[in-house]
């Protein structure tokens, strides 16, 4: 197991896999945040060849200690309205959508914290995409803003909406019988700019 090491504003973290075009789309990944980062920050960002801001999970301090998470969906941003006490700590942060009816949610430490539907294109998060850890993609694979600092692990991804028990049960570190597309392994990943090994661990740091 290794632990990964990366400086920001430049530092990423590149997933390697072609990506199929997906009806619906499900991510799980744990996070600590950097208490003393109080910018916008992106979690993650999947950007396509055809629009760069097709899935992204952005989180902002607000005034009362806590993160809120939105998330955007074919360059619609939703409200900055799930959260996490900005405490230092390891949370476990899903999201899912699904074009059939547009619903979507997202999910800390297994407990549904926001959700909507209906006002979504109908129509498939684009295939062939570029997902990045810790950056948003202002053009295709690259133009990097809004860096996450902080250190990130356990990242899936599912080409299905999984519902609340399932997001309960990845939240207690059980696996799904049902296969992910993607699963977290720091050998499935493009690092930038600096790459440092740790045998007890699992995780990519972000720090400037």
């Amino acid at each position: 197991e290794s632990n990964l090491l990366l400086s920001l504003p430049e530092g990423y973290g590149r997933v390697n896999m072609t990506f199929p075009a997906m009806p619906a789309v499900s991510v799980c990944v744990r996070v600590q945040w950097d208490p003393q980062w109080y910018q916008v920050s992106t979690m993650y960002s999947y950007a396509a060849a055809v629009f760069t801001n097709e899935f992204q999970l952005r989180g902002q301090l607000d005034g009362t200690g806590r993160i809120l998470l939105a998330l955007i969906v074919h360059g619609q941003h939703r409200p900055y309205k799930a959260f996490f006490p900005n405490d230092g700590a390891w949370h476990h942060l899903c999201v899912t959508w699904r074009k059939t009816d547009g619903h979507w949610a997202i999910y800390v430490d297994g407990v549904r914290g926001d959700m909507g539907s209906g006002s979504d294109t109908p129509r498939d998060i684009h295939g062939d995409g570029i997902l990045i850890l810790g950056q948003d993609q202002d053009s295709f694979g690259g133009n990097f803003t809004e860096p996450f600092v902080g250190n990130i692990t356990d990242l899936n991804v599912w080409d299905t909406a999984l519902e609340q028990r399932q997001f309960r049960t990845l939240n207690g570190c059980s696996s799904l019988t049902q296969d992910a597309i993607f699963t977290w392994s720091i050998d499935n990943m493009t690092r930038h700019p600096v790459v440092e090994y740790d045998e007890y661990e699992n995780i990519m740091v972000l720090h400037l």
